[in-house]
């Protein structure tokens, strides 16, 4: 049994770095579909048993969805530790950790991912840079700490390497784009990805307008 876990922030932190060109509105708008598209990816994969969002408020989250309230949104690292406590979650054969703002993400990314294996397992999954981690499967679910942000991936590649009986690298294209500045935006949208994600930032104009920013 794999379970899946995806933070999220609540809404007034959600995406400030998009703060200069989308509102508050659309700094949501903009969560809530790429939110959609990785929980999407999730139902769609054969390997994934259960689904959980853990968020302080469940005001981004899709009706239908399970969630683990956190009583306050501290980090990536405290909402792991917080569905970690959840025995639906600890009592898993693995635990698939993704970040909800990674729209390109496909049930194959995930299946790959989730690949059987009879031992301890750490699977990490980098960003585009080898710098974060955009997605990582640690079977069984309390083998090792997390360490999210900035230099992740080197931190938990190391952290991986002295426990766990097999380690893995898996470089997977809809994995590769996390989504955090403008600039993340207009290249996501040079993809022709059907994804909800696309959809909203169409009909919402926020395309149109950065598409037409000079530079």
């Amino acid at each position: 049994m794999i379970v899946a876990v995806v933070p999220v922030k609540s809404p007034i932190r959600a995406k400030t770095r998009l703060g200069a060109d989308l509102s508050q509105g659309e700094r949501e708008g903009v969560t809530r579909a790429m939110l959609g598209d990785v929980l999407a990816a999730l139902k769609a994969s054969d390997r994934i048993t259960a689904t959980y969002v853990v968020a302080e408020d469940e005001a981004l989250i899709p009706d239908g969805t399970s969630v683990i309230l956190e009583p306050v949104n501290r980090g990536y690292d405290e909402a792991i530790a917080a569905a970690l406590s959840d025995s639906r979650v600890s009592q898993a054969d693995a635990i698939l950790i993704l970040p909800s703002d990674v729209p390109l993400v496909r049930p194959e990314d995930i299946d790959e991912l989730c690949e059987a294996f009879d031992g301890t397992c750490v699977r990490i999954a980098p960003d585009r840079g080898n710098g974060g981690t955009n997605g990582l499967l640690i079977q069984p679910p309390h083998l090792m700490a997390t360490s999210f942000g900035s230099g992740s991936f080197e931190r938990h590649l190391a952290a991986a390497r002295e426990i766990a009986d097999r380690v893995e690298i898996l470089t997977l294209p809809g994995l590769a784009l996390d989504i955090d500045t403008p600039q993340d935006l207009m290249e996501f949208l040079g993809s022709d990805a059907k994804t909800q994600t696309r959809t909203y930032l169409k009909q919402s104009g926020i395309a149109r307008r950065l598409l037409n920013t000079p530079g």
